[in-house]
């Protein structure tokens, strides 16, 4: 969910990453690369599967930011996807009181992917704190039920507490325990909007990687993605970092645990590619098989990340190849959900 604090704190940053996409397109196609041919026909054939996204059943009150109302219904995400060119989504609970008043409970994203089950696909969204979740108790049954039920993915957590929290802990477990992936958020800092709390570097992360080897985590936000290289300041785990990649703890990650996922949506993933197209082109294709085209739309008139056509550039550019394309856009989205 990072579409509110985007459009919160970042409007210039959007606007200017937007522009710095479009520029880059412009330059043409790469000699060497794919035939024109071939990269304008991947593109035609290739339906993008967003793996992040987010709907409410009805209008909900507004939101913290003025004029802005929450969440699109389920009619104008659709509109949204036939312009972009999305075939489906994942439809994320916001279930953490951290988020806003409202939102999607499990029991209402089930109902909504069943009245479009060819354009939506249902996330169980349970609070950590809910249920009489403990640090021993057994939580897995919950996961499983929802799993059954047909729930492909737990989140999106946002819940304001460490990764390493005795709750947080029992939660994972249980996640792994279903064979769910789980899709989370983190935050700046502690008390700091909504997200799950860690430091620089990503240590509580790293420990949760090692504990739980079976759990698919899909990472997600600015503070996530900032950490795709090194940052100078605090002030960049909140926003969009525009100078080159210096190699951060993200690659470090993925390389050495094999389930850490990368969720592209929203403006910090985008901005995670478009801040640099060369590194960006070695990135998704080293780690072509656990990277995952996403949007995050999160208000009906906010913004909306140009990631499909950061993708496009890239590809029309040589930067990837068309089969990198396909993985990132719809492949991998497919496998990991158990769709394809």
């Amino acid at each position: 969910m990072g579409g509110y604090m985007e459009a919160k704190m970042n409007r210039r940053d959007f606007i200017k990453v937007s522009a710095a996409t479009a520029a880059t397109a412009a330059a043409g196609y790469a000699p060497g690369a794919a035939s024109k041919e071939e990269i304008e026909r991947t593109i035609a054939e290739t339906k993008f599967i967003d793996i992040h996204a987010h709907c409410t059943e009805f209008e909900m009150p507004p939101v913290y930011i003025k004029d802005m109302k929450p969440l699109c219904e389920p009619d104008d995400l659709v509109g949204y996807y036939d312009r972009i060119g999305v075939e489906k989504g994942v439809i994320l609970a916001l279930c953490n009181p951290e988020n806003f008043i409202g939102g999607m409970t499990t029991e209402q994203i089930l109902r909504t992917c069943a009245r479009a089950p060819d354009r939506f696909i249902p996330s169980v969204g349970i609070d950590p704190r809910g249920l009489g979740n403990n640090a021993f108790g057994d939580f897995e049954y919950v996961f499983k039920y929802y799993r059954d039920k047909g729930c492909k993915v737990c989140g999106e957590v946002c819940a304001n507490l460490h990764f390493l929290d005795p709750i947080m802990q029992n939660y994972f477990k249980g996640c792994e325990a279903a064979g769910l992936p789980l899709t989370f958020h983190i935050a700046a800092d502690q008390d700091w909007l909504y997200g799950i709390i860690d430091e620089k570097g990503l240590p509580e992360l790293e420990i949760c990687l090692q504990r739980f080897p079976k759990l698919r985590f899909f990472g997600h936000s600015q503070s996530f993605w900032c950490e795709i290289g090194k940052y100078r300041t605090w002030e960049e785990r909140t926003g969009f970092p525009k100078y080159p990649v210096e190699e951060g703890r993200i690659p470090q990650l993925m390389r050495k645990y094999p389930n850490l996922y990368g969720d592209l949506s929203a403006g910090s993933g985008n901005n995670s590619l478009a801040r640099d197209p060369d590194y960006a082109g070695k990135f998704l294709t080293e780690f072509q098989d656990r990277l995952m085209f996403g949007i995050d739309i999160c208000a009906p008139k906010g913004f909306i990340s140009p990631l499909a056509d950061t993708m496009k550039m890239l590809l029309r550019t040589g930067r990837i190849t068309p089969k990198v394309y396909r993985k990132v856009c719809r492949e991998n989205q497919l496998r990991e959900l158990g769709l394809s």
